[in-house]
């Protein structure tokens, strides 16, 4: 009975005792767990001959030994110094890092820290954006994406539309700081305006600010530019009361303007509404400022008007050269050939700015040998001149 319970036992154990592959194949095989430590995203780890582990940095190629408890406090310690290592690829958005950098002579070195903060680099495209006019899709176009990932990889770029609703939120932000200025502020505020025209045939006026703060220095702030439906000034005078009103503006000093008759009316009509409220001084009599670099102009033009032929022909024979790329080439072939020495470019005026005229003429007169020469070799010269004021005598050349 004994034998026959040992042969028994012996078959119930026996399955125990084999080796069953079906049996081995349902145990779980752990993998190996890999380091959590952001930080060996720089490093290499690897076992020497003698057993011991090790990291290599994958920069700069530097060996530390491995601590026994998993440490990595060393390897942390040597990503904050590594000269190699790529600029915005510390572990910790909060951690400070430490660069190289070198200043004029070469063996004149510092060193600097820099920390990744997302805030002000999202400020800071912001104010790119504002202070060179840049369009709001510049952070969409791709040579844009290209570079930033480069010199800054972990930004998160915002999309055009987010960068515009950050760039009004700065305006509304700042023209609350700047209104509350104008209040608290003892000083008058001087006002420029102007208005003018686009090539869509929309009038626009622009408002400048312009006062002394508290630490005597001049300030001056756009602080509107809005179109307007006609140039007329009452309807110039209801615009810029508007935007006084907006701003909360009270102590005004004068307005300059040009000395076009409906920026007259249009001052005036402020005038009248600034008095009700007491807030001129001497009741606006002197509130209207004429534009000094206008009144220039005029007093220019009318200088001129005993050249007044001549300047038009000089004029003229800059248009023609100008109208076309053949007609440049071969004017500044006869340069060449003049042996004129100088690299001014012919340059057209605009009437309402005396100083344009001054350069255009000044320029001209440094080629008066080349306006000859072409002359000689383009036929169509004096026919197409010939209609208006004629091309330049040599009195003219005189009078310029």
């Amino acid at each position: 009975m004994s034998e026959s319970q040992g042969t028994q036992s012996s078959q119930n154990s026996s399955p125990t005792k084999v080796n069953d592959p079906s049996a081995t194949s349902n145990k779980r095989v752990r993998k190996q767990q890999q380091p959590r430590a952001f930080c060996w995203s720089h490093f290499t780890k690897y076992v020497t001959e003698d057993g011991e582990n090790m990291a290599r940095c994958k920069h700069c190629d530097s060996t530390y030994t491995m601590h026994t408890g998993g440490s990595t406090t060393n390897l942390n310690n040597h990503l904050k110094t590594c000269l190699k290592k790529p600029r915005g690829s510390t572990f910790d958005s909060k951690q400070s890092e430490l660069t190289f950098a070198k200043f004029g002579l070469e063996s004149e070195t510092s060193f600097s820290t820099w920390k990744f903060d997302e805030d002000s680099i999202r400020k800071a495209l912001i104010h790119m954006i504002i202070v060179d006019e840049l369009p709001f899709r510049i952070v969409e176009e791709e040579g844009f994406k290209l570079f930033l990932s480069k010199a800054c990889p972990r930004f998160h770029l915002p999309s055009r539309f987010t960068i515009r609703k950050d760039c009004l939120d700065l305006f509304n932000s700042m023209k609350i700081l700047m209104k509350n200025s104008f209040g608290q502020d003892t000083s008058r505020i001087c006002l420029t305006t102007d208005t003018w025209t686009s090539l869509q045939r929309v009038s626009y006026t622009v408002l400048t600010a312009h006062w002394i703060d508290e630490e005597w220095m001049l300030q001056k702030r756009i602080i509107n530019f809005f179109p307007i439906s006609a140039h007329r000034g009452e309807n110039i005078g209801q615009a810029l009361e508007k935007c006084i009103r907006d701003w909360g503006i009270e102590r005004i000093f004068t307005i300059t303007v040009d000395n076009a008759s409906a920026n007259t009316v249009g001052v005036e009509y402020l005038r009248k509404k600034l008095n009700h409220r007491n807030t001129c001084v001497t009741n606006g009599k002197y509130m209207h400022t004429r534009c000094v670099t206008h009144v220039i102009n005029l007093i220019v033009q009318e200088g001129v008007k005993h050249a007044f032929v001549s300047v038009d022909r000089v004029r003229a024979v800059v248009r023609y050269i100008r109208a076309s790329p053949s007609r440049i080439k071969q004017f500044y072939k006869c340069t060449e050939e003049e042996m004129i020495d100088t690299k001014a470019h012919l340059c057209l005026d605009v009437p309402t700015r005396w100083n344009s005229t001054y350069m255009m003429l000044k320029v001209a007169a440094k080629y008066e040998r080349a306006f000859d020469s072409y002359a000689r070799d383009d036929h169509s010269f004096f026919l197409d001149l010939s209609t208006g004021y004629g091309v330049p005598t040599f009195d003219d050349w005189e009078n310029v």
